[in-house]
């Protein structure tokens, strides 16, 4: 048997990963895995979830790729089942957050040193997401940049696609633990501050037991315009709300749902942290994504 099990989704980054990133590449890289080309997103997170054997379990992909990967480690009989991830997509959000290598290369040497960081996961109706949960106008916005990136890239299809809801100028109205918060722009759930195409928020330091809800209201088309310049900034803006016990989130209309980059569904949502952690493959702790150590 081998020491990973790699799961590979050809159509990650518009098709490209595929055409980057051959079978035959990833076998010389990692003589060490056993891959499996998947059909379909579905298929990634049926294999992790019934893998038997391995050391860990790879996703080769983007983020989508590596929310269901990562969801069926979680739901493995197997508690002591790793996750790796050699990163193929367009917004590499989790990477970012993690410090893990984007570099193929890279990214196999992290698999080989072993180590592990198990990181706590946040939970949307049970199903575990593992960057950010989007609602209101960035449920919209993820479904047009998904279209756009493979043709225009991450950064130019996410500001077009947010440039396009700004102009719609939509305003919601939604339920978080029974208090009703008028005229949402855009409300995000995470624990990172990266969102997509180089945006990202402000958030401050998380014990392992919180998260962030934050939310964008009361402003007009001109301050969305505003806000979006901070965003690309790392700036401060919007308001930030730190939970720690579960959220009940609805809306007394239909709203979007996203997360990780692909939509699911519309409000009520619950989100909650999973009772288990997630066994990641990281970088040792003195070294940065791309290698190098701290005092380099």
């Amino acid at each position: 048997m081998k020491r990973f099990l790699v799961l590979v989704n050809p159509s990650s980054h518009g098709g490209r990963s595929g055409r980057r990133l051959s079978r035959l590449e990833l076998e010389r890289l990692l003589p060490e895995g056993e891959f499996i080309v998947l059909k379909d997103i579905d298929e990634a997170r049926r294999r992790a979830r019934e893998a038997k054997g391995y050391e860990a379990v790879v996703a080769c992909g983007g983020d989508g790729t590596i929310n269901a990967v990562a969801g069926g480690v979680m739901e493995n009989p197997d508690t002591s089942l790793k996750f790796g991830v050699i990163y193929a997509g367009t917004s590499p959000d989790f990477c970012r957050e993690h410090g893990l290598p984007t570099d193929a290369e890279a990214a196999v040497k992290v698999l080989r040193k072993d180590e592990v960081r198990e990181i706590p996961v946040l939970t949307a109706n049970g199903v575990p997401f593992f960057c950010s949960m989007n609602l209101c106008m960035g449920a919209a916005v993820a479904e047009t940049a998904n279209r756009l990136r493979p043709r225009l890239g991450d950064f130019l299809g996410t500001l077009w696609s947010v440039l396009r809801e700004v102009v719609h100028g939509r305003r919601y109205d939604i339920t978080v633990n029974g208090e009703t918060i008028h005229g949402v722009v855009h409300a995000l759930v995470t624990r990172m501050p990266h969102i997509a195409g180089g945006l990202r928020i402000a958030l401050p330091p998380l014990a392992d037991d919180e998260y962030a809800l934050w939310l964008v209201r009361g402003i007009s088309r001109f301050g969305c315009l505003r806000l979006l310049w901070k965003m690309y900034r790392g700036q401060p803006c919007g308001e930030i709300h730190i939970l720690q016990g579960p959220a009940e989130i609805s809306s007394a209309i239909s709203v979007a749902l996203e997360y990780d980059g692909d939509p699911h569904g519309t409000l009520p949502v619950e989100v909650v942290f999973s009772r288990r952690g997630l066994l990641l493959l990281v970088p040792p702790s003195k070294e940065c994504a791309n290698g190098r150590t701290e005092t380099d």
